[in-house]
């Protein structure tokens, strides 16, 4: 996949545009930090793929944070796409493992 301007990842209700750094649900923006908002598209460009938590550490932040960073980044994710750790259906978590983009 390449991230020409334009390019999108649908899923669900939400339209996610890596190379604006925007994620809408319909019409409307979905309000993100930037932080979460990298991390899923990070994920969302490696659908079905399970991504260890110390690659996303490497990729997203690029300093030494802790797995729980990750872990709050990741809740902040599924509140604002409304997903459930225990039912997924965009994001998975890979017990003790990573996560994976499943939507």
């Amino acid at each position: 996949m390449s991230l020409e301007q334009g390019y999108q990842i649908v899923f669900g209700p939400f339209r996610l545009e890596p190379s604006t750094g925007r994620l809408q649900r319909g019409d409307q923006a979905v309000a993100l930090e930037p932080t979460p908002l990298a991390v899923l598209c990070y994920l969302a460009q490696r659908p079905g793929q399970l991504v260890p938590k110390q690659e996303l550490i490497k990729a997203i932040w690029r300093i030494f944070v802790t797995p729980a960073v990750v872990k709050t980044c990741i809740h902040a994710l599924r509140q604002a796409l409304g997903d459930d750790a225990s039912a997924p259906r965009y994001i998975e978590t890979v017990g003790r493992k990573g996560y994976r983009f499943i939507g």
